[in-house]
């Protein structure tokens, strides 16, 4: 069903990394959970009422709250759907974020809420009410979940979008919580044993792990995650496809959500071919463009071959680093061209223990540098044991 809804409500469905086809299955996603959400809702209720099952009827109201649910994140995807602005140069794709944060904790809060009324099934068990009918309306629920655990989880690898990811866990512990009801009542009906209250809490554990692993995720996004492997590889080739760059440093994807991110980089040569790398770099920021529907910063910068200088900067830097410990690691070691001065730039990998350090360690290593090397400035990052990516020549 969904992929006949794909192809007429979603134009260009194959640019999966233009962001207006992300938005546009964010946007189908949440309008077919309302109407799926809704139809649940009623049928819930229509049995609840007939079987005089609470349960059920309780059932159907939080599939209304979960289309409720569905409806922030369409008005959340609309509001995304904005471009930049005066106020929001970037656009307004992050929003979806924020919506995804609420359900995630939507999803935690049920956990905890079906956790405690298990806990006290357990304590005062009371025996399911079966009827056919009941146990027919709770199949169709968990198939109807499942299948938008699938289409939902499916969308959220194509958009990229943690809201998407949050209603999948969401969809998969709702079917996971009426798949506990089902067998429950099955089980009780059949044996007479009062197991409803312990496959509740199993359940309610599953859910809760689903519900924070999601908000982990999303907050881990918002605080700034490395670049996808995939994406970074993608680009690290594009500008290796020109020979006269011989190194990329300190390679960023800052993402703005829904598949729109910009690229900033350090592209480094030689300044006698000054005129060929700042058409590369022009020629790049073309190519990210049209491939990737983003913007980029790319800085070119000259290095200097002084094979003299560098080693003696290198027993410098280690005078200093050996005071502190040596576990510490020097990593893309380059000097630039900055006239009349020389930048002697390089990454610092160190321990998590030495963390508190870094700006001693830096501010003594540019103090042993400068007293020798008067034409010599240090840009030094701080690293804590994480590598950054390279193009090697």
């Amino acid at each position: 069903m969904m992929t006949l809804f794909v192809k007429w409500f979603v134009k260009n469905r194959d640019e999966v990394s233009n962001p207006n086809v992300k938005k546009a299955y964010a946007v189908l996603s949440s309008v077919v959970g309302i109407l799926l959400n809704l139809f649940l809702c009623a049928a819930k209720i229509t049995i609840g009422l007939f079987s005089n099952s609470v349960a059920i009827s309780a059932d159907g109201f939080n599939n209304l709250s979960d289309a409720g649910t569905s409806l922030v994140s369409f008005l959340g995807f609309k509001i995304a759907k904005y471009g930049g602005g005066n106020t929001h140069l970037f656009g307004h794709g992050r929003i979806e974020w924020i919506m995804s944060i609420f359900t995630s904790i939507a999803v935690l809060l049920m956990g905890i809420k079906l956790a405690g009324d298990s806990a006290a099934s357990i304590a005062s068990p009371d025996s399911p009410v079966f009827s056919m009918p009941a146990l027919v309306v709770l199949l169709v629920s968990i198939l109807v979940k499942v299948y938008m655990y699938c289409y939902n989880k499916r969308f959220s690898k194509i958009t990229g979008s943690e809201t998407l990811k949050a209603t999948a866990a969401d969809c998969i512990s709702d079917s996971l919580s009426t798949a506990a009801v089902f067998i429950s009542t099955t089980v009780s009906y059949i044996t007479h044993l009062e197991i409803d209250g312990y496959c509740g809490v199993l359940v309610s554990v599953f859910i809760i792990f689903a519900g924070v692993k999601s908000l982990w995720e999303v907050l881990g996004r918002i605080m700034g995650q490395s670049a996808d492997q995939e994406m970074a590889d993608a680009i690290l080739q594009i500008a290796g496809s020109y020979p006269e760059i011989i190194a990329v440093h300190d390679l960023m994807l800052h993402d703005y959500g829904f598949g729109y991110f910009v690229v900033s980089m350090h592209t480094e040569g030689y300044s006698e071919n000054s005129r060929q790398l700042y058409t590369a770099a022009n020629q790049i920021a073309y190519d990210l463009k049209q491939k990737f529907h983003c913007d980029s910063f790319i800085q070119v910068d000259y290095v200097l071959e002084d094979k003299t200088l560098k080693d003696g900067l290198m027993e410098r830097i280690y005078t200093v680093l050996n005071q502190y410990s040596d576990e510490i690691e020097i990593n893309n070691f380059r000097l630039i061209e900055s006239d009349p001065y020389v930048n002697v730039a390089f990454d610092m990998v160190y321990p998590a223990k030495l963390q508190k350090s870094e700006e001693d360690i830096c501010n003594d290593i540019k103090k042993e540098i400068e007293s020798e090397y008067s034409k010599c400035r240090t840009v030094i990052k701080g690293i804590i044991r994480r590598e950054r990516f390279r193009l090697h020549r």
